[in-house]
């Protein structure tokens, strides 16, 4: 029974090791495809949306070279902020169209206020 245990156990943690192996490599492919989505949503066009893409591929091209020197753990503090730069990059290239036609419609209120409409 014992060696049924530690055999389990001893499985499981080659699992681990087998699984967190993998993580940078999935977490590089997560960061590649959200920096695609920015690209893609108009990043580049919109200032503060830019930044935070230009950061994550930046970072992205730094946990590559991390991953290339076995720094695994590294590597996957640099993709999570990859990640979450890219993806907040889509999200404010989203907002970009939607701030510029609030504010367009908030001109025309304020100008049917003022009963000056053109």
């Amino acid at each position: 029974m014992r060696k049924a245990i530690v055999g389990a156990g001893l499985l499981l943690g080659l699992a681990g090791c087998a699984g967190a192996q993998r993580v940078p490599t999935e977490q590089l492919v997560d960061s590649q495809v959200s920096i695609r989505q920015a690209e893609e949503a108009g990043a580049e066009s919109v200032p503060d949306a830019a930044q935070h893409l230009q950061w994550a591929k930046e970072q992205t091209r730094e946990a590559q070279r991390l991953l290339e020197h076995n720094e695994r753990d590294k590597a996957a503090l640099f993709l999570k902020r990859a990640e979450a730069d890219a993806e907040l990059a889509l999200a404010l290239a989203r907002e970009a169209p939607a701030r510029a036609e609030a504010d367009r419609i908030l001109q025309q209120v304020q100008q049917l206020q003022q009963g000056t409409v053109q």
